[in-house]
This record gives structure tokens, C-alpha cells and sequence, in this order.
């Protein structure tokens, strides 16, 4: 079967291993990676190709900062010698924008990604997996800085692409109908969403089985889907179910798990359950900072989510001490033009005015505007 580029499209590809099963994997590859370092050097392809399935495993693991560095390294090493535009480094790129994704760096995921695809195109050409991956990626670096018309542009061409080129059943064209299915989210078009979406939890579930991540992601998004279109015992009762599967399949702390534990407890919050709400979202929140940093995106999603509960149980200066902190951490990753900036803004004026703080509410409307002009 031919390489596929993107760390989600393969592992949409290959044997599912549990958790336990991948430790040992990486240990037993850590070990690998050493013995070729020793006999043929740093820089021969055989340790660079050690170095990349090493680094790939660490990313299906959640450890997404142990694979970034090595696929820099690797990337390094072919740049030394001459080798940037081989297939080899051609492949790593994207996976490295993926990682870089996955970290929410995402200026870095897009200059990364960018610069694949040009490769790509100019040595492998248009119609090629390798392309058609890199189409993905870069429409998920869109995606997340906000600029969801040409993120969703490129994720109809790689669907387009990976249907013509591998079929409408692989899993590959089925994790890039997911991407798409999250554009149309994010747009607001939550029809398209949930059709799309229950194409892809349909088929995956046919050729993998409920059990596969992602599968469990898939499902997850939507879940996601329900909760955002007003269907909330829908997305409870799948939330639910993709959250159980995914604390045996992955783990807790895995951040796909960690990603639906959240939608759940915004779910529960909507539903009006806000202790149940607040116990999940201050363990998921917890566990966020463990796991990615006190600054990744993810977290400063979730501290948004506990401040929204904690303001609909008039909680108000837990929730003003919550949504400042993701305010100045926001500001700080992405200035003010980002769509999570500008909501949290949104959210914080509300809490002001609410709470008779006025000239709090008139500065941060001038913050608003200036971003609306």
C-alpha cells in the first residue's frame, strides 16, 4: 500500500495497537533507533527512517512534543545533506505540520504545511497521495487561525483528490471527509456537518469496527455536532459512548479523550446539569494543563467551558478570573484577530456588564470593534 501522508490518515490505515501494546512498540523502537545510530550513523537513511516511525508512534501516543522534535531533527538531517526534496522528507513535512497542530502552533503548522505543498507539487506533482494529504493538513492550519473559506476549500479538493485517487471507502478519503465535516461546524452549517459526519461514523464503523480512534473521533465530532445544533440528548447518549470507549482504548489522559470529556461537560452545562457539569470540566481542565500546557489551545478552550458554568450557577468571580486568564493567554498566542479571542472578549463584556462593571465593558467593546472594522 502506498505511504499516505498525515499521522491521522495513518493511523486510519494500519493495526490498531492498545496503549500498552505501543509503549512496548516504542520502547522496542527507541532501541532500534540506537543500535542503527551506533552501526550506521546519524544521518544514514535507515536511522532517519528509525528516527520518523519512532516519531510517529510518540504522536499516536498523545506525546506530541517528543515527535515534533524528532521530525525537526530528521528534517535537519536532510537539509545537511543536500536531500530536502527527497520522498522521504517530502513525507515528513506534513506529519511535522500535523504535530505542530496538534501542539497549537499553529502559524507554524500553516509556514510548515505551505511549504510541503510546494515541494509536493513541484517534484510528486498535483494527483499524488502525498499532495493530497498535504491539502488536508493545510486546510486544518486554516482552519484553526480562523480562515475557514479557503480551509474549506482545500478540504473539498482533498477529498476530491483522495476519492479519485484511493476511493470514496478508504480510510484515508474518510478522515478527510471528517476534516470537512468540522469546516462545515465551524461555519455554522451543522446540517452539512451531521450528514457528513454520519457518512464517515457509518463507513468507518463498517470497515473498523466502533473501537478504532478514529472511528471514536469521528463519532465524537458528531456528538459535537448534536450538542452545537440544539440536540442534546443526542449528544449526551453518543458523548457518552465515544467517552467510555476512549478512556479504554486510549486512556484518560489521552487528548482525544480529554477533547470529548470537555464537549461533554459543555453538554451537561446546556442541560441545565451544572453539577455534573462543573465536577467533569474541572477535572478535564486539570487534566488539559497536565497534558498539553497551561497555553495550548485545547486549554484555553476548556477554561472558557468552566467559566461558562461557573456563570450560569452565578459563580461570577470564578468566571471572571477564568475568562481573563484565557483573555490574556489568547491575546498573547494570536493577538486579537482570532475567532477565540474575539469570543472570549464577547463573553467577558457580557460578564462586566452583568456585573454593573462599566468601564471594563466599554474598553473591551472598544477592543471588539476595532477587530470588527
Amino acid at each position: 500500500m502506498p505511504r499516505i501522508s498525515g499521522e491521522q490518515t495513518l493511523l486510519a490505515s494500519t493495526p490498531y495497537l492498545s496503549p500498552e501494546a505501543q509503549r512496548k512498540d516504542l520502547e522496542e523502537r527507541k532501541l532500534i533507533l540506537l543500535d542503527k545510530q551506533r552501526d550506521l550513523g546519524d544521518n544514514h537513511p535507515e536511522t532517519l527512517d528509525a528516527m520518523v516511525n519512532l516519531a510517529w508512534l510518540h504522536h499516536q501516543l498523545g506525546e506530541y512534543g517528543s515527535a515534533r522534535d524528532l521530525r525537526v531533527t530528521v528534517l535537519e538531517k536532510y537539509q545537511i545533506l543536500g536531500e530536502g526534496e527527497n520522498p522521504s522528507a517530502l513525507h515528513v513535512m506534513p506529519s511535522l505540520g500535523i504535530t505542530h497542530h496538534a501542539l497549537g502552533q499553529y502559524k507554524e503548522a500553516l509556514e510548515v504545511a505551505e511549504l510541503a505543498l510546494e515541494k509536493q507539487r513541484k517534484v510528486q506533482g498535483e494527483n499524488h497521495l502525498e499532495t493530497a494529504g498535504t491539502l488536508g493538513t493545510l486546510a486544518l492550519a486554516y482552519q484553526n487561525l480562523g480562515q475557514l473559506n479557503r480551509a474549506q476549500e482545500l478540504a473539498m479538493s482533498a477529498v476530491e483528490q483522495y476519492s479519485q485517487l484511493l476511493g470514496e471507502d478508504h480510510p484515508a478519503t474518510l478522515w478527510s471527509m471528517h476534516g470537512l465535516a468540522n469546516i462545515y461546524h465551524q461555519l455554522g452549517q451543522f446540517t452539512e456537518a451531521e450528514d457528513q459526519y454520519c457518512i464517515v461514523v457509518e463507513k468507518s464503523i463498517r470497515i473498523h469496527g466502533e473501537n478504532r480512534p478514529n472511528t471514536l473521533r469521528a463519532m465524537g465530532g458528531l456528538g459535537g455536532t448534536y450538542l452545537a445544533s440544539g440536540q442534546l440528548k443526542k449528544a449526551e447518549g453518543l458523548l457518552n459512548i465515544v467517552f467510555e470507549k476512549q478512556k479504554r482504548v486510549l486512556g484518560e489522559e489521552h487528548p482525544d479523550t480529554l477533547r470529548t470529556m470537555g464537549d461533554l461537560a459543555n453538554t451537561y452545562n446546556h442541560l441545565g446539569q451544572f453539577s455534573a457539569a462543573e465536577e467533569l470540566a474541572t477535572v478535564a481542565l486539570e487534566k488539559h494543563q497536565k497534558a498539553l500546557g497551561e497555553d495550548h489551545p485545547d486549554t484555553l478552550w476548556m477554561m472558557g467551558e468552566l467559566a461558562s458554568i461557573f456563570w450560569k450557577q452565578g459563580q461570577l468571580e470564578y468566571a471572571e478570573e477564568l475568562l481573563v486568564t484565557a483573555l490574556e493567554k489568547w491575546r498573547k498566542l494570536f493577538v486579537d484577530d482570532y475567532t477565540n479571542t474575539r469570543w472570549t472578549m464577547n463573553e467577558l463584556a457580557n460578564l462586566y456588564r452583568n456585573n454593573d462593571k462599566l468601564q471594563a465593558v466599554q474598553e473591551l467593546e472598544r477592543l471588539v470593534r476595532g477587530q470588527a472594522v
